[in-house]
C-alpha cells in the first residue's frame, strides 16, 4: 500500500508530521462487514441502512502550508484561480482544533453539521453547475468553548464510480454520462427510466431525525445517504420501506423529533404524494394527494413549508420536462420547463385527514426555499387564512443559470445577480379561488437578493417575528450578505466583508430562551483571499460573537443542520 506524507498544520493543531495511507477506490469493500452506530435512542443502524459503504477511518489529514501551496502543479493552478467558494475541496477529509478569536458561549454544546456540492471535477474534466458538486459534509464541534472542525467528503455511489472510472458515471444536475457508442446511450436513457442512472450524490441538505439518524439529502430518492455525525463517515443508505416508489422527492423535508414530512411529486398523473414517516422507522404513510392544477407535469418542489394544522404544497410553473430530462446537453432551465400560461397556484392540506381546505391562484413565482407558514385567526381565534413566507426571484428563471460554475468564477465586478424578495403568500381559507403575493418587507431592506435562509425551529409552522437569509451589498454575483429579517419592524440588518461568500445562517436556541431570537447564528464563510472561516453572530444583535479560521480555504455550502450535544 502507498503511503504520501502531509506537513502538519502549524498554529492550528499540535501534531507531528505523519503518514497517512493512499486508500485506492477498489481496495473498499461494498460487503456489509456489520457496522453498527447507535443513535441517540439506540437504535442499531444495521436495521435500516445498507452496508457501511465508508473507507476505514484515517487520522487527522494535515493540509499544505503557505510555502507548499506555492509549489503546487499546472494542474492544480487550473482548478485555484478562481475564489475558494467554487473551487473544489483540496482533499477529502481533515480535522483539527481551530484557534478561537472572540468567545464560544458556554452554552453552545453541540455540532453544526453543513452539507453542499464541494469537489467540481473529475480527473481534468470540470462540471458546469454548482449543484453538480460531489458532496462535501462540513462539521463544526462546540464544547466548552473549543471549537473542532473538519470535513469528509460523502461516499456515495456516484463520488466512489467517479473515482474509479475517472469519469461521471451518474446523471448530475446539469451533467449527463458520455456514452461511448448508440448501443450505450441507449443503455443509458434505459436506466434513466428506472432510475437506475440517477444520482445518489446527496450534496443538498443534512437532518437529523427524530431517533437521532443524521441523514444528507438531495432531490432523488436514492441520494439519501445516513452519516455518523462525529465522525462524518457514510454509514449507508437510507432505505425506505414502504412501497411508494418513485424517484424523486422534496429535497428539503420538514423534520422535527415527532415526524418527518415530505412530497413526493408524480411525472406520470401531474401531482404530488404528502408523506409522513414516524421516527424510528422507515416507512412512509401517504397522508393525502394533490392532483396539479396547470401545465403539463407538476411544478419543481425543492422546499415547501407546513403550519400546526397544513401541509402547504406550491405549485410553481417552473415545471419538471422529461423531454429536457432525455437531453445529453443541458437547456438553461435544465430538467424543468417554463410554463407560465399553466399559472401557478397554491394548496393547503389538512395534517390529519388530508383533505384539501385551498386550492388558490397566486401570481407567477420563482422559488427555491420557503422561510416558514403560520395560520393567521380572526379575533374568536378562526383560522381565516395561512400566511406563507418564501425567498422569492420575481417570477424570473435566469436565476438558475445564474448559478453555472463559469458565471459564478468570472465575477468582474457587474452587479448581475437577479433581484429577489421575500415573498408573503396569503391563502385565504374562505373558499376564495385566489390568493395573494407580496413583498414581505422593502427588497432594498435586504440588497434586493434573498435566499438560504433559517428560522428559530420552535417557531416552525407559528407566527414569527424574524428570520435569516442571504442577502447582497451590491454589485455583486451572488448573495454576499448574512441578513437577519424583522417582519414586524420590516427591517433588515446585514451583514458583510469585502470579498467574503457565507453560506446560510443556521439559528441555534439558547436553551431555556424565551425571546425568539436568543441564540446564535452559525455560518462558514469562503474568503477571497483563500481561506475560510467558522462565523458566529449574536441572534439578537446580529453582532459578531467569534470567529475560527480554517487552515485551508472551503467551497460554498447550502445547508446545515444542529445535532445538540445531551
Amino acid at each position: 500500500m502507498a503511503f504520501t506524507t502531509l506537513p502538519s498544520i502549524r498554529n492550528s493543531i499540535s501534531c507531528p508530521t505523519m503518514l497517512v495511507p493512499d486508500m485506492p477506490h477498489n481496495n473498499i469493500s461494498l460487503r456489509n462487514k456489520g457496522f453498527i452506530y447507535k443513535g441517540q435512542h439506540g437504535i442499531n443502524l444495521r436495521d435500516f441502512t445498507k452496508a457501511n459503504v465508508a473507507s476505514p477511518s484515517l487520522p487527522v489529514i494535515a493540509p499544505p502550508t503557505p510555502e507548499e501551496r506555492k509549489e503546487t502543479t499546472a494542474d492544480d493552478r487550473h482548478h485555484h484561480h478562481h475564489h475558494v467558494a467554487w473551487t473544489s475541496i483540496p482533499q477529502e477529509r481533515w480535522e483539527g482544533e481551530l484557534q478561537v478569536q472572540g468567545k464560544i458561549p458556554l452554552w453552545l454544546k453541540g455540532t453544526y453539521l453543513r452539507n453542499g456540492p464541494g469537489m467540481w471535477h473529475i480527473e481534468d474534466y470540470n462540471f458546469r453547475h454548482l449543484f453538480d458538486g460531489y458532496a462535501t459534509l462540513v462539521r463544526v464541534g462546540f464544547q466548552n468553548g473549543r471549537l473542532v472542525a473538519g470535513h469528509r467528503q460523502i461516499e456515495s455511489e456516484a463520488y466512489r464510480a467517479a473515482k474509479k472510472n475517472k469519469k461521471i458515471c451518474y446523471r448530475e444536475f446539469s451533467e449527463v454520462p458520455k456514452a461511448a457508442n448508440f448501443l450505450a446511450y441507449v443503455g443509458e436513457l434505459a436506466s434513466l427510466f428506472s432510475g437506475a442512472s440517477l444520482t445518489d450524490n446527496a450534496n443538498t441538505g443534512v437532518v437529523k431525525l427524530g431517533d437521532g439518524r443524521v441523514v444528507c439529502l438531495t432531490e432523488t430518492q436514492k441520494g439519501s445517504i445516513v452519516i455518523n455525525p462525529e465522525t462524518l463517515e457514510t454509514v449507508g443508505k437510507f432505505e425506505y420501506s414502504d412501497s411508494l416508489g418513485g424517484l424523486i422527492h422534496s429535497a428539503h423535508p420538514i423534520v422535527t423529533d415527532n415526524e418527518f414530512l415530505t412530497l413526493l411529486p408524480d411525472l406520470v398523473r401531474a401531482g404530488y404524494l404528502v408523506v409522513r414517516m414516524e421516527p424510528g422507522t422507515n416507512e412512509r404513510r401517504v397522508i393525502g394527494r394533490v392532483n396539479c392544477r396547470g401545465g403539463p407535469a407538476p411544478g419543481w418542489v425543492h422546499s415547501f413549508p407546513v403550519t400546526e394544522h397544513y401541509v402547504i404544497v406550491p405549485e410553481m410553473p417552473l415545471r419538471y420536462c422529461a423531454q429536457n430530462l432525455l437531453k445529453a446537453e443541458p437547456t438553461p432551465l435544465y430538467k424543468f420547463e417554463w410554463h407560465p400560461e399553466s399559472k401557478a397556484f397554491m394548496h393547503a392540506m389538512c395534517k390529519t385527514s388530508g383533505k384539501i381546505v385551498a386550492s388558490v391562484e397566486v401570481p407567477l413565482f420563482v422559488t427555491f426555499h420557503f422561510i416558514n407558514a403560520y395560520e393567521e385567526q380572526d379575533e374568536d381565534g378562526r383560522v381565516t387564512a395561512i400566511i406563507a413566507d418564501c425567498c422569492e426571484h420575481n417570477s424570473d428563471t435566469t436565476i438558475l443559470d445564474r448559478l453555472r460554475l463559469q458565471n459564478l468564477r468570472s465575477f468582474n465586478g457587474e452587479d448581475v445577480l437577479p433581484d429577489a424578495r421575500v415573498g408573503r403568500f396569503r391563502i385565504p381559507l374562505d373558499g376564495s379561488p385566489y390568493g395573494t403575493l407580496e413583498a414581505a418587507l422593502e427588497p432594498n431592506e435586504h440588497g434586493r437578493g434573498m435566499d438560504m435562509c433559517s428560522i428559530n425551529p420552535n417557531y416552525l409552522g407559528k407566527k414569527y417575528r424574524y428570520a435569516y437569509a442571504c442577502g447582497a451589498q451590491r454589485p455583486c454575483n451572488f448573495p454576499n450578505t448574512l441578513t437577519k429579517l424583522d417582519f414586524e419592524l420590516k427591517k433588515a440588518k446585514n451583514w458583510h466583508e469585502e470579498g467574503a461568500v457565507p453560506s446560510e445562517p443556521f439559528f441555534v436556541a439558547r436553551p431555556g430562551a424565551t425571546e425568539e431570537d436568543d441564540g446564535v447564528v452559525i455560518s462558514i464563510v469562503s474568503e477571497k483571499n483563500g481561506e475560510g472561516y467558522a462565523l458566529l453572530l449574536d441572534g439578537s444583535t446580529f453582532e459578531e460573537i467569534a470567529r475560527a479560521k480554517f487552515p485551508y480555504g472551503l467551497p460554498y455550502g447550502l445547508h446545515g443542520c444542529w445535532v445538540p450535544k445531551e
